[in-house]
């Protein structure tokens, strides 16, 4: 099951890898794995932006590794060598192989978009499949302006979680349900009985005033997230994105990257407002492993719906269906 979500799921949809500020001028590169895929980011010299599968077609080797700045992409291993375009321009040694035609070896591209301060890889699926830019439409119509892409990033974390994927999704998409049992604090700074859920197209996007205690959350937060696993947040002047990443059938991994609003009002200490966030993750980790081991129990077989809080959670569960079936 969890071979068959990532083809059905994570492989055809859109999935955020990196910032786009990493990429902003010609020769940027970002590399990584994606769902067991070495990918490469970079900022052609006609200053487009390209995506390719990291993998050399050689041996299969990473052709490059980290990020920076370089003219080419010449792998470590045989020292092929690939423009910024993916096109294979050079090989030590070709010259005694008639007939051999580089043109036809190299790096295979992936689909490659930008919204705000992300860029976003398709891995699969067909070209000219679902667009980036029709997903977001609902997202950017609630959280700008002002505009996203002007936000300075602050920090990155990684949670590791013994749960199942859509466990930790569920979890995010309840309708606020969870959180006066399980993040007091954070309840104790909204006005919960305000807290409104919209489902909409691939997107559901939750909102509730805060009511004056917690002077990081401003005067409202706002809950986005963007089918299969992209959550972005946004509390007073900061803005919060989670990227959620099957590992395994039972445990997965949720990227938290902060930015902060540069022309508006600082937080006062942004360590601790990223110390606030933290708290209510962590927190979080715990109710989703207990979830996760709850599930495995001879006791249980499947779920209900609350129909006052879930309606995020069952439109999550629909999708789910249409694109696995």
């Amino acid at each position: 099951m969890h071979d068959h979500e990532v083809a059905r799921i994570f492989t055809q949809n859109w999935l955020p890898v990196c910032r786009i500020e990493q990429v902003a001028e010609p020769g940027d590169y970002v590399t990584g794995t994606l769902l067991g895929n070495p990918y490469v980011v970079v900022r052609g010299t006609d200053g487009e932006l390209r995506a390719f599968h990291n993998v050399c077609s050689h041996h299969g080797a990473e052709v490059v590794n980290g990020a920076g700045r370089c003219k080419e992409l010449r792998c470590g291993y045989h020292g092929w060598t690939y423009g910024l375009d993916g096109m294979l321009s050079r090989i030590p040694g070709a010259g005694r192989l008639a007939g051999f035609d580089p043109r036809r070896l190299g790096l295979t591209a992936i689909a490659v978009a930008s919204w705000s301060p992300l860029v976003f890889l398709r891995l699969a699926g067909e070209p000219g499949a679902r667009d980036l830019s029709g997903d977001v439409q609902t997202l950017r119509d609630y959280l700008e302006p002002p505009d996203l892409a002007r936000l300075t990033w602050v920090d990155r974390r990684e949670y590791a979680i013994r749960c199942n994927w859509k466990v930790f999704v569920e979890n995010s998409l309840d309708g606020g349900y969870h959180v006066p049992y399980v993040h007091p604090r954070l309840s104790g700074g909204l006005a919960m009985e305000g807290y409104t859920t919209d489902v909409l197209p691939r997107t559901v996007v939750q909102t509730c005033a805060a009511n004056g205690d917690d002077d990081r959350l401003g005067k409202e937060v706002t809950y986005g997230w963007l089918f299969p696993n992209f959550f972005v947040n946004r509390y007073g002047t900061m803005v919060d994105t989670n990227i959620v990443l099957p590992m395994t059938h039972d445990t997965c991994v949720v990227i938290f990257d902060w930015f902060h609003d540069p022309d508006s009002q600082p937080v006062a200490g942004l360590e601790a407002a990223i110390a606030e966030s933290d708290e209510v993750q962590r927190q979080d980790v715990l109710v989703c492993e207990s979830v996760q081991r709850g599930l495995a129990s001879i006791a249980y077989d499947r779920g209900r719906y609350s129909p006052v809080f879930e309606s995020a959670v069952h439109a999550f569960h629909s999708l789910l269906w249409e694109e696995l079936t």
